[in-house]
């Protein structure tokens, strides 16, 4: 007995879940954007690009610091050899071990590790301009797929009301026809005309569909995702399309002054000027302090163990008169040096200063200095191609933004006077006055103007936000 209400209960909290489902994949600009920032490829190795940067900042301010290395060795020698330790010959087998530390810092080097210091950290703002710039042209493409969704979707209630419409009216001529009042020809052309505002809707759909894709996959969605990606159409009125107020030496000023992109290129015309600085400090005489300690093991280094044994003469000869000649015969026992005494009587320290001075060195200095020298002047070439592409940038969109203010204005009027116009047209083909080719007309018309509306609204929403972007205004909509 309680079937039928328990299924009806299931059915409902069905479309409750499938309504929340449909609501989750629903997205705004703002989210679309934001999404884009986090997943899209060139702002993710932009990011690598600054986490790049800070290390080698933090490398160059390291090397300020003296370095500090150490070592040993273990060997054994098998051939005539003089003992470092002894100052012996050894012919026998004989193990040696080293151990030292040493150092060594950079008193004066032109000051180019100073430099380097500098121009590491305008490269890390530099990555970090680059990053934002990144991001920008990450926005502007969401921006320009999103907005074109929108149009799309305008133009497709626009082309599927029209179609309602010659639907409506072929129902009415068919009535008519029947009655004898109108020709069977009329029907045909408004049959014709069906067909053709039907196609044109489902091409829409079909523009419609690829530019959702292409925002989803710019977003680097999953596939799962792309399958329930939709996005939320936001509130659209005559309100939002205004006169542009701002002039163009203040836009223009506002984007050189914020722009990422132009701020990268000026900051790294100041990296090309410390590189110019780091090259001109291989001519320049550098001073360094090094400093050592080490100690060693020889096999050879043997020590007395007790007293002295005197032994019996030794005859090595005779005299001329034939006296024997005798030599002193003794015996010394001895042992090997513990290791670590021989390590505290080897101990040895060493200091001292080096100053190299650059006389000849086949020009290298002075190539690497004509080097970085043409790589800035190529860096404030590149500033001036940015400075000039952002300028033709922003003009194009001014133009473009007060061209389609101006077209919607007039389209909108063509709207109201082609609505004015239909309605009188299907007032009088009602009464015969007029065929269906001239009603066919005043459709046309106002499809056409609706359509100009449309493009005219988004293109001048697209340039706004063009200029917003450029000018580093939040994205919104």
């Amino acid at each position: 007995m309680n079937t039928l209400p328990m299924r009806s209960l299931s059915t409902f909290l069905l479309f409750l879940v499938c309504t929340s489902m449909h609501a989750q994949q629903a997205w705004t600009l703002q989210e679309c954007v934001q999404r884009a920032e986090e997943r899209n490829l060139a702002i993710l190795n932009a990011r690598l690009d600054m986490d790049i940067a800070g290390k080698n900042q933090t490398r160059a301010k390291w090397n300020l610091l003296p370095d500090l290395n150490g070592g040993a060795t273990h060997g054994y020698n098998y051939g005539r050899v003089i003992d470092r330790f002894t100052n012996t010959f050894a012919t026998d087998e004989v193990r040696t071990n080293n151990f030292y530390l040493s150092s060594n810092v950079d008193l004066f080097q032109g000051f180019s590790k100073q430099n380097s210091i500098k121009q590491a950290g305008i490269d890390v703002e530099a990555a970090t301009k680059g990053m934002e710039a990144s991001m920008n042209d990450v926005r502007l493409t969401v921006v320009q797929a999103f907005l074109d969704v929108l149009g799309l979707r305008e133009r497709i209630s626009a082309a599927e009301t029209q179609v309602e419409n010659t639907k409506l009216q072929i129902s009415r001529t068919d009535a008519l026809v029947e009655g004898g009042r109108v020709a069977r020809a009329e029907l045909l052309t408004l049959q014709s005309q069906l067909a053709q505002e039907e196609y044109t809707a489902t091409d829409l759909h079909s523009q419609h569909d690829q530019r959702l894709f292409a925002l989803g996959r710019g977003m680097q969605l999953e596939p799962a995702e792309l399958r329930t990606f939709d996005i939320v159409a936001p509130t659209l009125n005559d309100a939002d399309i205004v006169a542009p107020a701002l002039s163009t030496d203040q836009i223009l000023d506002n984007v050189i002054r914020t722009n990422p992109a132009y701020a990268q290129a000026e900051l790294q015309v100041k990296s090309a000027e410390k590189s110019v600085a780091i090259a001109k400090a291989g001519i320049i005489p550098s001073l360094s302090f090094n400093g050592s300690l080490g100690s060693g093991f020889s096999g050879r280094n043997v020590q007395q163990v007790g007293d002295v044994v005197v032994n019996d003469p030794v005859p090595i000869g005779a005299t001329a008169s034939g006296e024997t000649v005798f030599a002193p015969d003794y015996s010394i026992n001895t042992a090997l040096v513990p290791f670590g005494k021989q390590l505290d009587q080897n101990f040895n320290q060493s200091i001292g200063f080096q100053l190299n001075i650059p006389i000849f060195n086949n020009m290298r200095n002075k190539y690497q200095i004509d080097q970085a020298k043409v790589q800035h002047e190529k860096a404030r070439n590149y500033t001036l191609q940015v400075r000039n592409d952002l300028q033709g940038n922003v003009l194009d969109a001014l133009v473009m933004q007060r061209s389609a203010y101006k077209q919607y204005l007039a389209a909108n009027k063509a709207v109201e006077a082609g609505t004015l116009a239909l309605q009188y047209a299907q007032d009088r083909f009602d009464q015969g006055v007029i065929t269906s080719i001239e009603l066919s007309t005043s459709k046309t018309t106002l499809n056409r103007s609706t359509a100009d509306l449309i493009r005219a609204k988004y293109q001048y929403l697209m340039a706004t936000k063009y200029l917003d972007i450029l000018q580093g205004v939040p994205v919104t909509l």
